[in-house]
């Protein structure tokens, strides 16, 4: 749902930009076309949107509009819900106009959301898109969808997307980026980022000792002597994992009684090894530093 918003607002802001076509390339008759269909989609009509749009592309299939005109189409579809339709339209789109110098990327992560989306639900009819996208020539596509495959329990996908996650992790300097790459890859093998963030990192400062290295979780259901759920990693992955939470995430937690914000202000005033207990319904919750 956050995605859905995040990219109806991109939409808003694709739609109100201009559109500058050569000096008398485009009629008045495409520009009222094409307002109209935004119109539609400002109002969240969209099969009307649809419709209008593809009068662009039946009455004017050159006008220097009409690439706009077949991605709003897709766009449509998408945010209406009908998955398959939108990826189908995507795709049409990516055939038809490949050299855009930006929708292209656009229409191809779009791709990768439904068909993730709907792997997450059970429909694995469009995997081989996932699969292709991890090896696509665009590093804009191929980094977002390591990122959002690494949500998926798809061993083989998994397996392609971890050198994905390396390469950014290695070559990328956007901070951000890097942070999301590094989270994603702690998703598919932990105990090999602790070792390969390490090599592929520019030299820090020496650890002071003593200073904690690692974080430990545990849940225990009810009874229970052995933990149902079991983590240890890295301190500094734990923090950025915990910092990466969206703020529905950590209000959930708090309902929880999970002190997010100062948790690890807690831990650190425990010190190493010294654990803070919580408690969820009838699960025990074991955190400590080491």
């Amino acid at each position: 749902m956050r995605y859905r918003h995040f990219a109806f607002a991109a939409l808003l802001a694709l739609l109100a930009a201009p559109v500058f076509p050569p000096a008398g390339a485009q009629s008045r008759r495409e520009q009222e076309i094409i307002n109209q269909g935004k119109i539609h989609m400002f109002d969240r009509n969209w099969p009307a949107a649809r419709e209008t749009l593809q009068g662009i592309l039946r009455d004017f299939p050159q006008s220097p509009i009409a690439a706009q005109a077949c991605f709003y189409i897709a766009r449509c579809y998408h945010f209406e819900g009908k998955e398959g339709e939108a990826i189908r339209a995507y795709e049409d789109f990516l055939r038809r106009y490949p050299k855009e110098p930006v929708l292209p990327a656009e229409a191809a992560n779009a791709v990768v959301e439904i068909a993730a989306k709907l792997m997450e639900k059970g429909d694995t009819a469009y995997r081989s898109r996932l699969l292709s996208a991890l090896s696509d020539p665009s590093r804009e596509v191929r980094y977002f969808t390591a990122i959002r495959v690494s949500r998926l329990q798809d061993p083989h996908i998994a397996s392609m997307a971890v050198p994905v996650l390396r390469e950014i992790i290695k070559s990328e300097k956007e901070r951000d980026l890097v942070d999301r790459a590094r989270i994603a890859l702690l998703r598919l093998e932990p105990k090999a980022l602790e070792r390969r963030v390490e090599s592929e990192e520019p030299p820090r400062r020496a650890r002071p000792a003593g200073e904690p290295r690692m974080f430990h979780l545990e849940i225990y259901r009810a009874g229970a002597s052995k933990p149902a759920v079991e983590l240890n990693i890295p301190v500094s992955l734990a923090q950025l994992a915990i910092a990466a939470l969206d703020e529905s995430a950590r209000a959930e937690l708090r309902r929880k009684g999970v002190d997010i914000d100062n948790v690890w202000e807690s831990l650190q005033k425990l010190g190493p090894t010294n654990i803070l207990t919580l408690r969820d319904g009838d699960s025990l919750i074991k955190l400590w530093i080491e």
